[in-house]
C-alpha cells in the first residue's frame, strides 16, 4: 500500500506544475536579451508559386528554421536558412515549402512547433467559431502528410459556446509549445474565455488567459494554470476603432517556466499600433484551474510574469520604426560565445489591414 502512494505522489508531480521551490530559480537563467539585428522578407515575395506572408510561427531544428503561413486557403511551412551571429543578423534564405496534404477545412493556422520525439510537425489552429469549427491542434509529418487531429479539451468547443461562456473569434489557440517532458504540449489560449473575464481593455483588470497543459497521446487536460494580461497600453484613434491585447506565443523553458508573448494593437497609429512585450512566466504556485468552469466565480492563484523584454527599447532600430504584429518566437541557434538566441517573426495578414512586415528579429540571450 505505502508503495502505491508513493507511486501516486510521484505520477502527480510529474504531469503538474511544480510546487517547489527549485524550479525557476535554478533552472531559468535568463537576465536579459540583447538586440543583434532585423529581416525583413518583402511582402510580395513569390517562392515556388506561393506568396511568402501571413507568417505566423516559427520553430527551429538542425539549423533550419520553419515558418507557418496563416494562409487558410493552402496550409503550408516555410524553410528557412538565418546568417547572423552576435554583431549582426545578415541573411535569410528561403530553401523550401511544405504543402500539408489532404484537405483541411475551416482552419486558422497559428503556431507551428516541430517535435523531436516523432519528428512530426504539431501546429495549432483558432478553428472557426462562426462555423462551428472547434479550435485544434494538428500533427503532420516533414512531408506535410496529415498524421493527426488531436482531441480538443471538452471547455475550449465551440458547441459549448453561449452569450456567456466559450471561446470568443479570434481569441483561441494561438501559442503552441512542446514541453520538456516528450508525452506532453502545451497550448496557450489568447484571449480570455467568457466565462473567464472581460478582453483587456484600457483600465487595469483581471484579464486571464488558460495555459493548458495537454497529453499527446490521450489528448487529457492534465493541468492548466492563468496567465494574466496586461491592459490595453493605448487608445485607438480615433478611440472608438479597433485594440485589443493577447497573448500571441508560449515556449517552455522547463517544467515550470516560460516565455510568453503578450502583443496589444491600437489602429490609427502611424507606428503600426502595436505594442509588444515578452514575459518570463511561473506557475510554481499558481493554481490548477482545469476543473474550474468559471475564473469570474471562483479564486484562484495565477503564474507570476516578469517583464523579460519591451520591444519599444528597440523601435528606433528597426524598419520604418515600426513593431510589427509580432506572433511567434523561437530558441535558434547557439553564438559563438555560447550564448543561445531567440528569434521572433510578425505576421503581416498579407497586408489585408494596411502596410505591415514580414519582421524577422534575433535577440542574444545573456544568463
Amino acid at each position: 500500500m505505502i508503495k502505491i502512494l508513493y507511486k501516486l505522489v510521484l505520477v502527480t508531480l510529474f504531469i503538474s506544475c511544480s510546487s517547489t521551490k527549485n524550479t525557476i530559480v535554478d533552472n531559468n537563467k535568463i537576465k536579459e536579451l540583447r538586440f543583434i539585428g532585423e529581416q525583413i522578407i518583402k511582402p510580395n515575395t513569390i517562392f515556388k508559386g506561393t506568396k511568402v506572408g501571413g507568417l505566423s510561427g516559427i520553430d527551429y531544428n538542425n539549423g533550419k528554421y520553419y515558418l507557418i503561413s496563416d494562409d487558410k486557403s493552402n496550409i503550408r511551412f516555410y524553410e528557412m536558412k538565418f546568417t547572423y551571429d552576435k554583431n549582426s543578423f545578415s541573411k535569410v534564405k528561403i530553401t523550401d515549402v511544405i504543402k500539408v496534404k489532404g484537405e483541411v477545412k475551416n482552419v486558422d493556422p497559428e503556431s507551428l512547433r516541430f517535435d523531436k520525439t516523432s519528428s512530426n510537425f504539431y501546429w495549432s489552429s483558432e478553428g472557426f467559431i462562426k462555423k462551428g469549427e472547434d479550435p485544434k491542434i494538428f500533427e503532420s509529418t516533414i512531408n506535410g502528410d496529415m498524421v493527426n487531429v488531436h482531441e480538443t479539451p471538452n471547455i475550449f468547443k465551440v458547441k459549448n459556446n453561449s452569450n456567456t461562456v466559450g471561446v470568443r473569434r479570434n481569441g483561441t489557440f494561438e501559442g503552441l509549445s512542446m514541453s520538456v517532458n516528450p508525452n506532453f504540449y502545451w497550448v496557450s489560449m489568447e484571449l480570455p474565455l467568457k466565462q473567464d473575464g472581460n478582453e483587456p481593455k484600457l483600465e487595469k483588470g483581471k484579464y486571464p488567459v488558460r495555459i493548458s497543459k495537454i497529453h499527446k497521446k490521450t489528448g487529457e487536460l492534465v493541468y492548466q494554470f492563468a496567465h494574466m494580461l496586461d491592459e490595453i497600453p493605448k487608445n485607438a484613434i480615433p478611440e472608438n476603432e479597433y485594440k485589443v491585447n493577447g497573448c500571441t506565443e508560449i515556449l517552455a523553458l522547463d517544467q515550470s517556466n516560460f516565455i510568453l508573448i503578450e502583443r496589444a494593437f491600437a489602429f490609427g497609429h502611424k507606428n503600426g499600433g502595436n505594442t509588444v512585450k515578452l514575459y518570463l512566466v511561473n506557475c510554481t504556485n499558481a493554481t490548477d484551474i482545469s476543473k474550474i468552469k468559471s475564473l469570474k466565480d471562483n479564486e484562484y492563484v495565477a503564474a507570476t510574469k516578469t517583464l523579460l523584454f519591451n520591444f519599444e527599447q528597440i523601435r528606433s532600430k528597426l524598419t520604418n520604426g515600426m513593431v510589427d504584429n509580432i506572433e511567434g518566437i523561437t530558441f535558434g541557434k547557439v553564438l559563438d560565445n555560447g550564448n543561445r538566441t531567440i528569434v521572433v517573426v510578425s505576421d503581416n495578414n498579407f497586408n489585408y489591414f494596411g502596410s505591415q512586415l514580414n519582421q524577422l528579429i534575433v535577440l542574444e540571450v545573456i544568463e
